[in-house]
């Protein structure tokens, strides 16, 4: 049997939401930061499930590699990230229309959690960054 192909095991999602925008030609909606965001959270539920399905699929293969695709997939994830600007948080956008905040804040914790742990500070900063702007957009969605 040949080993298994780092790269290539999660290379669906390589092109992902962006190759869909594009195909329909709304990329425009790529500039919005909540579909970024939602872009976020559905790859780190998308991670969840695919390595989910390799453990049990590959076992011992993929576990030689389960740490670099990881390592790969979510630095993707956080490049989202960084084409949000803060200042694009704006009104007219509501977290609870656009995606499930709690679960927002579930996801990017996860992120944070595993930049932390590899001690990937200045990527914990933006990602801190991010959960403290939903924490206010969700308390204060509460109050009112």
């Amino acid at each position: 049997m040949q080993p298994l192909d780092k790269d290539s095991l999660f290379s669906i999602f390589d092109q992902g939401d962006e190759a869909i925008y594009q195909e329909h030609n709304v990329q425009d909606v790529l500039k919005n930061p909540f579909v970024l965001m939602g872009m976020v959270v559905n790859g780190v539920h998308n991670y969840r499930l695919m390595d989910i399905m390799y453990t049990r699929h590959y076992g011992n293969k993929y576990k030689s590699v389960q740490k670099e695709v990881k390592y790969k997939y979510f630095n993707k994830l956080y490049n989202y990230l960084l084409r949000i600007d803060q200042k694009d948080f704006l009104p007219e956008y509501k977290i609870g229309e656009s995606f499930n905040g709690l679960d927002a804040l579930t996801c990017l914790n996860e992120v944070l959690f595993y930049f932390e742990f590899i001690e990937e500070y200045e990527k914990c900063a933006r990602i801190k960054m991010f959960i403290d702007l939903l924490k206010e957009e969700i308390t204060n969605n509460v109050k009112t």
